[in-house]
C-alpha cells in the first residue's frame, strides 16, 4: 500500500483504540441476541448460550457459522446498537460492500446502487437490472427505486456475497441482500415497542410495533407504522430549499397462522410513501463551454436571466459553481416521492420431520414521480419530469428433506417471475434556445415513453451430502429462462412531436448456473470450506434517443472460486471467518453517460471482462467484563483483460479501474456494557474506511481519496423503568466531506458531485414490552 494510505489506516486505529478507552461499542456480530422483553438482558459475555444468529442464506434455517458461503449477518439487536436506521447504513459495517444512492444522476436519491466485491450496478430504469438481488421477506424486489428503505420491524439482515445462482437465481450475480421482519407470535404475553428519535436537521422519527397471539398456538398477528423525518442537510442558494431530506412513512403487517402443528401459514404486507426533494447535487466545477452551451447563454440566458431577476450579463458559466460541499444553485423544480408496497403469503407443510413443501407467493408495486435538476444552476440546461410505474409477481415452490441423520440435506424448487412496467419522461434539454431561433436542431426537449415486460422461469436443486463423519460435498445447479420486451417512443414535443419511430425488442436467454463445494469439518467449532459458483444478469436493451433507437446489450455472467474458514475459539468467546476469491467477470454492462444531439443520455451496454480477486476477514472477540470487539477487513483488487468493441468510445481501456471497487475496506467497533445500581450502561464505537477509488467507469475526473466515518451511541437502561432505554446515537462525527457520485458531464461542460451523509447526532426513548 502507498505510504498515505498506511498512515490514513494508522490515524483511524489510533482514533478507534481512543475510542476503546472511553468503552465505546456492543456485543460481536455474531452473539447479537435480543432481550426479553420488559426485562434487562445480561451482559453478551454472560448470556450463557453463546449461539449464532441464525440465517436462511441456504433457503433453510442454519446457525452462520455452519454456512459455508461469506456472510455479514446483523439481528435486531446489532442493528439497534449501532444506530443503523437505513439500509444504506450496512455499508459502514460490511467489508466488501457499497450500498448508496444510484449513479445515475436522474435517480432522485430513493433508489439504490449496490456492489459487493466490486460487482454491481447503479442503474435504476428500464430493462436494466440489478447485480446485487434485494429481498424482503423471502421476495425478490425487482427494482432499486426505493431499495434504501427504512429498517423498521426488522428482525435481521443478511449480505451474501459473491454470485448466488443457484438457489437465488438470476441478478444475483455479485451477491444478495436479505430483509427478514419480525413475524408475528402464536404464543405467550403481547409484545411491542414504541420508539421516538430527534436530533440534528430537524430529524423527527417515530414508531410504534406490537405483536400478540389471538388464539394462543395458532394465530397471532403484527402490526407497525413509522414517520420517518428529516429537514435535510443540503440548500438551494437561490429559493431556501432543502435538500437531502426525508419524509417517509412506513407500514408493516403480518398474520401467522397454524392450524395443525405441521402446517403453517405467514402473510406479510407493507406500505411506504415518500414525498422527499432528493439528494443534493452541485456543480463542482466548470471545465469547458461546449457549442451547446454556447449557443445557449447567446439566445437563451438572457431571456431566463431577466425572468429570475438575475444580474445582467447571468449565463451558464463558472459562477454557478457550488462555494461549498452542501449547497447548489438548483433552481428547476426537484422532487422524490414514491408509493410501494406489497404482499407475501408462504405456505409451509411439514410432510414428515424430515421433509417439508413450501410456497412463496408474491406481488409487488411501486409508483415514482421524479424531478431532477441536472445542470445544477438558474437555467434549464438539463431538467428531467419523470413518473415510474412497476408492478411484479412470482411464485416459489421449495421442497426442504435431509435423510440418513440429516447426513444428506436436499432443497429444490420451481419459480415464476413476471414484471410489467410504464416509463414517461419530459426532458428539457437547453430550454428556450428553439424558442428563441426557431432552428429546428434547436428543439432539444425530449418525450420518452417506455413499456418493460419481463418474464423468468428457474427450476433449481442443491445436495449436501456428507460423504465422510466430517467431509462434505455440495453439487446444485439452476435451469434459467427470462424473456424481455421493450416498447419505446422519443417524441420531440417542440416541434409538434417529431420523433424516433416506434421501437419493440424482445430477446430471451436461457443459462445454467452450477455450484459445487467441498466442506471439512473436524471439529464442532472449525469449518474448512471451498466452493465454485457461478451467477447470471439478464441482458436488456439500450434507451433510445431522438436521433437513434435503441441497442441491445448481452448477459452478464460471473464465475467464483471461493475457499474460506470459519472457526470458533475459547468457548465461542473469539469468532474467526476469512474467505479467500477469484472471480471471472465477462461481458461487464456499464451504466454510461453519453452526449446527444439533444444533451445526454444514460445507456447501458457491455465494456468488457475482468478478473477480481481478494478477501474477507471478520473477528468478533467477547474479552469479558462487558467488553468486546468486532473487526471487518475486505481487500479487492481487479483488472480489465479484455475490451468490447466501442469500449474505447467512452473512455474505457484496459488500465481503467472497474468503478466502486476501493482496494480495502476495513470496519473495527468496539462496545463495553455494564450493570450498576441504576440500571444498564452500553457505549458503542464504530469506524469505517475506505481506500481510494473511482465512482464512474472511464472517468478519471471521477476519483474519490480514501476516508474515514466514525460512529457511535451510548446507551442507558434504568432499573426503575422496565423495558425503558435511552441513547444518544452519532454517525460521521468529525463531518467527513466524501461523494457518492461524481461524473464529468461533458454535454454540459461540467463536474457533477453528489456528497455523502453529513454528521448526525440523535436521541432516541425506546419502551419495549
Amino acid at each position: 500500500m502507498k505510504a498515505m494510505t498506511m498512515n490514513k489506516i494508522r490515524r483511524t486505529m489510533l482514533c478507534m483504540s481512543s475510542l476503546a478507552a472511553v468503552a465505546l461499542a456492543t456485543p460481536a456480530l455474531a452473539q447479537d441476541a435480543p432481550a426479553d422483553a420488559g426485562q434487562a438482558a445480561a451482559p453478551a459475555e454472560d448470556d450463557g448460550t453463546n449461539q449464532d444468529i441464525v440465517v436462511t442464506a441456504q433457503r433453510r434455517e442454519e446457525r452462520l457459522q455452519q454456512v459455508p458461503i461469506s456472510v455479514s449477518a446483523f439481528s435486531s439487536a446489532a442493528l439497534e446498537d449501532r444506530g443503523v436506521t437505513n439500509l444504506r447504513n450496512i455499508t459502514q459495517f460490511v467489508p466488501n460492500i457499497e450500498l448508496s444512492v444510484s449513479n445515475r444522476p436522474t435517480a432522485g436519491g430513493s433508489a439504490y446502487a449496490a456492489w459487493i466485491r466490486g460487482v454491481g450496478t447503479g442503474d435504476y430504469a428500464f430493462p436494466t437490472d440489478p447485480g446485487i438481488g434485494l429481498y424482503l421477506d423471502n421476495v425478490y424486489m425487482a427494482r432499486t427505486l426505493g431499495g434504501l428503505m427504512t429498517l423498521s420491524d426488522i428482525e435481521r439482515v443478511e449480505v451474501l456475497r459473491g454470485p448466488q445462482g443457484t438457489l437465488y437465481g438470476r441478478n444475483t450475480i455479485g451477491g444478495a441482500v436479505n430483509i427478514v421482519t419480525r413475524a408475528p407470535v402464536l404464543t405467550g404475553p403481547v409484545t411491542g415497542e414504541v420508539l421516538g428519535r430527534g436530533g440534528t436537521w430537524g430529524r423527527i422519527d417515530g414508531s410504534a410495533s406490537i405483536s400478540a397471539p389471538l388464539i394462543d398456538g395458532v394465530l397471532g398477528i403484527k402490526l407497525s407504522a413509522g414517520s420517518f423525518n428529516q429537514g435535510g442537510v443540503g440548500r438551494r442558494l437561490l429559493t431556501g430549499e432543502r435538500m437531502n431530506n426525508e419524509s417517509r412513512l412506513v407500514f408493516r403487517g403480518g398474520v401467522l397462522f397454524q392450524p395443525t402443528a405441521n402446517l403453517t401459514i405467514d402473510i406479510r404486507g407493507d406500505y411506504s410513501t415518500q414525498r422527499n426533494n432528493g439528494e443534493l447535487a452541485q456543480v463542482a466545477q466548470y471545465r469547458t463551454t461546449p457549442a451547446a452551451v454556447a449557443r445557449y447563454n447567446t439566445f437563451a440566458a438572457p431571456v431566463r436571466a431577466a425572468e429570475l431577476g438575475l444580474p445582467v450579463g447571468s449565463v451558464y458559466d463558472a459562477r454557478w459553481v457550488a462555494p461549498d460541499g452542501y449547497s447548489t444553485y438548483s433552481n428547476s423544480p426537484v422532487q422524490d416521492d414514491y408509493n410501494t408496497g406489497g404482499v407475501s403469503g408462504v405456505v409451509t407443510w411439514d410432510v414428515a420431520d424430515n421433509v417439508s413443501l413450501k410456497s412463496i407467493t408474491a406481488w409487488r408495486q411501486i409508483d415514482t414521480h421524479i424531478r431532477v435538476d441536472g445542470d445544477n444552476s438558474p437555467f434549464i440546461i438539463a431538467s428531467t419530469n419523470e413518473t415510474f410505474s412497476d408492478q411484479q409477481f412470482s411464485q416459489e415452490f421449495q421442497f426442504n428433506a435431509s435423510f440418513w441423520d440429516n447426513r444428506m440435506k436436499f432443497v429444490a424448487g420451481l419459480f415464476y417471475f413476471r414484471e410489467t412496467g410504464d416509463n414517461w419522461k419530459y426532458s428539457e434539454n437547453f430550454h428556450g434556445v428553439y424558442q428563441v431561433t426557431g432552428v429546428a436542431s434547436d428543439a432539444r426537449d425530449t418525450l420518452t415513453t417506455q413499456h418493460y415486460e419481463a418474464k423468468s422461469y428457474a427450476a433449481f436443486w442443491q445436495l449436501d451430502a456428507e460423504v465422510l463423519p466430517t467431509v462434505t460435498i455440495t453439487l446444485g445447479g439452476r435451469l434459467n429462462r427470462d424473456e424481455k420486451t421493450f416498447d419505446m417512443m422519443v417524441r420531440l414535443p417542440e416541434r409538434n412531436g417529431v420523433s424516433v419511430p416506434f421501437s419493440s425488442r424482445s430477446a430471451d436467454w436461457d443459462s445454467f448456473t452450477p455450484k459445487v463445494g467441498l466442506n471439512w469439518k473436524p471439529t464442532d467449532d472449525l469449518m474448512f470450506y471451498g466452493s465454485y459458483s457461478q451467477g447470471f444478469k439478464s441482458g436488456g436493451f439500450g434507451l433510445p434517443t431522438a436521433t437513434s433507437p435503441t441497442t441491445a446489450y448481452n448477459p452478464e455472467t460471473l464465475s467464483t472460486a471461493e475457499i474460506g474458514v470459519k472457526s470458533q475459539w475459547f468457548d465461542r468467546h473469539l469468532t474467526l471467518n476469512l474467505a479467500l476469491w477469484t472471480s471471472d467477470w465477462k461481458d461487464i454492462q456499464f451504466n454510461i453517460i453519453v452526449p446527444t444531439g439533444t444533451g445526454q443520455v444514460n445507456i447501458t451496454q457491455n465494456g468488457g471482462s475482468a478478473r477480481l480477486k481478494g478477501f474477507e476477514a471478520e473477528v468478533n472477540a467477547r474479552t469479558g467484563f462487558g467488553l468486546s470487539f468486532n473487526l471487518g477487513v475486505g481487500y479487492t483488487e481487479s483488472h480489465f483483460y479484455h475490451l468490447a468493441s466501442g469500449a474505447a468510445a467512452v473512455g474505457i481501456t484496459l488500465a481503467s479501474p472497474l468503478p466502486h471497487i476501493p482496494r480495502w475496506t476495513i470496519a473495527p467497533g468496539v462496545q463495553f456494557q455494564t450493570d450498576s445500581n441504576l440500571g444498564r450502561f452500553t457505549l458503542r464505537g464504530d469506524l469505517h474506511y475506505r481506500s481510494e477509488q473511482f465512482l464512474t467507469i472511464g472517468d478519471p475526473t471521477s476519483f474519490e481519496k480514501g476516508y474515514a466515518l466514525l460512529s457511535a451511541r451510548v446507551s442507558f437502561e434504568p432499573k426503575a423503568l422496565s423495558g425503558w432505554e435511552f441513547g444518544v446515537e452519532a454517525n460521521n462525527i468529525t463531518d467527513q466531506r466524501y461523494l457518492v457520485y461524481s461524473q464529468n458531464a461533458t454535454a454540459f461542460g461540467i463536474q457533477i458531485e453528489v456528497p455523502g451523509e453529513r454528521r448526525t447526532v440523535n436521541f432516541t426513548a425506546r419502551k419495549k414490552f
